[in-house]
């Protein structure tokens, strides 16, 4: 076989292969949005999980570390098809360029996420990771609804 049709061989069964596996890769079939807002809740209360429908509302508050150099991002999203789950991760991250230059307190901020699900739903699980390794979470188990 010459090089050039075992290329166009192997590139096609690629795609072939990879066919069936959308729905697993993290963000098709979900659309989500991330806010930062005041503290609602306590920095030691799990996330509070609502489900209307297909869209999912996420509250909670996360702690962090410098005023100046750190955050609170959404840093999962995904929804597996089959198994009509949701999982969400948010966390506090450290977004300094400069170590020497961030203010050394700490800071409680509260977060909304809104994710909409197209396809079934039958879990929701958010975990919340603060800045010294604590972490909380909540699942949801819609069969139960």
């Amino acid at each position: 076989m010459d090089r050039r049709r075992f290329l166009a061989l192997a590139a096609g069964s690629g795609v072939v292969a990879g066919a069936g596996c959308l729905d697993r890769i993290p963000g098709i079939g979900l659309d989500t949005s991330f806010e930062l807002t005041g503290t609602e809740l306590g920095v030691d209360d799990p996330p509070d999980v609502t489900v209307d429908g297909d869209t999912v509302v996420v509250r909670g508050t996360v702690e962090y570390a410098s005023s100046e150099c750190g955050t609170v991002e959404l840093a999962h999203a995904a929804y597996e098809t089959s198994q009509a789950r949701l999982d969400l991760l948010v966390a506090a991250v450290d977004d300094s360029r400069w170590p020497m230059s961030c203010s050394d307190d700490l800071v409680e901020t509260g977060y909304r996420i809104e994710a909409t699900v197209r396809g079934d739903l039958r879990r929701v699980t958010v975990t919340e990771h603060h800045v010294f390794g604590d972490a909380y979470s909540t699942t949801a188990d819609l069969t139960d609804w």
